[in-house]
């Protein structure tokens, strides 16, 4: 895994720190949410536990924490580690108060929460964080938590059992069972299943509440789109056109938006594609602090990135988003008419020559992110605000630029099917003194003419130019 990179990252990753040395920065307008300090440089891949590996075990996972350590990844999301149950796939399962022994390797529950919190341990040490994925629609038919309180629960989901979440006493003990999870795993916070359409806001606000009083400072990821209110960080999948599009398609064939019309400029400054359909709608969206770019997740029914450089590095690692990917995006697998979760992640592919130097690249490109945190890392509080302007370049699809006073990276795209070099023209009367090929580390010239300064850019076919103009 690791062992086939050539760059490796890990001395980049930002170091893990406990929850005491964490500080929480507001992340909404009106100060009612606080999100953790780590969020800023939070890189995020989600693994199925059970095809991430022959064995299918948390302790198997820790070349993969290795793998992802190496690349530049500091966050994990894992499915859901609970019992399956008869007809059960994860997303289905028992309740959250179990654990999936195919997971945890042992069949004694007390046994495998500490197996669980060992692998958080493991991740710890390596500064990657870790959320657990909660499922809140209700648990398989005939679950031993419907037999004992048949009150908790009330009609169907999903060919399921729905919670009932007008019982009050049914939501105490979800709430409770939720902090006591993270409080004796440690892990870092939960990605919520189909949030906020089941539970909704008031839950998540709670589970947060309580986890801080308990000295937590936790991050909540919704998969659906919402005003967060109080209760989410963000959003699984912060970019979608939801006015002409729905989730079902998204699922069935997702969209490479930035490559496919939508100029990236544009959207950010504009808010277009981000957010939820009530934001997109009324045009009040893209004003949050946090979005993601999802390049990937389980629900994928085909595979998007197949090796496309520009799908991750250009819509995603290098624009202002926490990039999201599904484990093995990074070096090519794929899938067809097929729901990813189900396939197993094929680690041989890092033999081949092609997918060894596609995944390579994608090292490059995140120890560029990590290289400049003040470039890439810059939130501000509404993300219209963000650091990335057009560039002047004769490119078929939009250059930008991610910028600070003293430096200003340059991400220039070859979108064509042939090698070619581009004509860049920055606009500054600024005495910016060098340029550098970020990829390859060389010094490049440029000429001033007035206010302008000119360089040419070489691309190869399907590959992003990455360049950096400094004082």
């Amino acid at each position: 895994m690791s062992e086939f990179l050539r760059t490796d990252n890990r001395s980049l990753l930002p170091p893990y720190r406990p929850d005491r040395d964490v500080r929480l920065i507001p992340s909404s307008a009106d100060g009612h949410l606080l999100s953790p300090d780590w969020t800023d440089e939070l890189v995020l891949v989600e693994i199925h536990p059970e095809t991430a590996t022959r064995e299918g075990t948390l302790a198997s996972l820790l070349p993969v924490l290795d793998h992802l350590a190496a690349l530049g990844v500091n966050g994990i999301w894992l499915t859901p580690i609970y019992e399956k149950g008869p007809g059960g796939n994860g997303y289905g399962n028992q309740g959250p108060h179990t654990l999936e022994p195919a997971v945890t390797g042992c069949t004694d529950v007390n046994e495998g929460w500490q197996r669980v919190r060992a692998f958080v341990e493991e991740a710890h040490c390596r500064n990657i964080r870790v959320l657990l994925d909660l499922i809140t629609w209700g648990t398989m038919k005939n679950s031993s938590l419907q037999r004992e309180h048949p009150d908790w629960f009330h009609g169907e989901a999903w060919g399921g059992a729905a919670f009932d979440w007008k019982n009050d006493d049914f939501c105490e003990w979800y709430i409770d069972t939720c902090v006591r999870n993270i409080l004796v795993t440690g892990a870092d916070g939960y990605r919520a299943d189909c949030e906020p359409m089941f539970a909704g806001h008031r839950i998540f606000a709670e589970i947060r509440r309580r986890l801080l009083e308990s000295g937590r400072k936790v991050l909540l990821i919704a998969e659906e789109s919402s005003e967060r209110g109080g209760a989410y960080d963000f959003e699984q999948d912060g970019i979608t056109n939801w006015i002409g599009w729905s989730r079902g398609e998204q699922y069935q064939q997702p969209k490479a938006y930035f490559l496919e019309g939508w100029n990236i400029v544009d959207c950010v400054k504009s808010g277009m594609l981000h957010g939820s359909a009530a934001s997109q709608q009324d045009g009040t969206s893209g004003q949050d602090k946090y979005y993601t770019y999802c390049i990937s997740n389980h629900d994928f029914q085909r595979s998007l990135v197949n090796g496309n450089r520009l799908v991750m590095g250009y819509q995603a690692i290098f624009a202002p988003y926490i990039p999201l990917w599904y484990l093995g995006s990074e070096f090519g697998m794929r899938a067809e008419n097929q729901v990813i979760y189900f396939v197993p992640v094929d680690w041989s592919l890092l033999e081949r020559e092609e997918n060894r130097a596609f995944c390579e690249d994608i090292a490059q490109y995140l120890r560029i992110r990590r290289t400049y945190p003040d470039i890439f890392a810059y939130w501000p509080m509404n993300h219209r605000e963000t650091n990335i302007r057009a560039v002047d370049a004769d490119t078929e699809l939009p250059s930008y630029e991610r910028y600070t006073e003293n430096r200003r990276v340059f991400v220039i795209p070859n979108g064509s099917d042939r090698p070619k070099t581009y004509t860049v023209s920055v606009h500054t009367s600024e005495d910016f003194r060098t340029l550098t090929d970020l990829l390859s580390g060389q010094p490049l010239s440029f000429t001033r003419a007035g206010d302008t300064i000119t360089f040419r850019a070489a691309v190869e076919s399907g590959k992003i130019g990455v360049f950096l103009l400094e004082k």
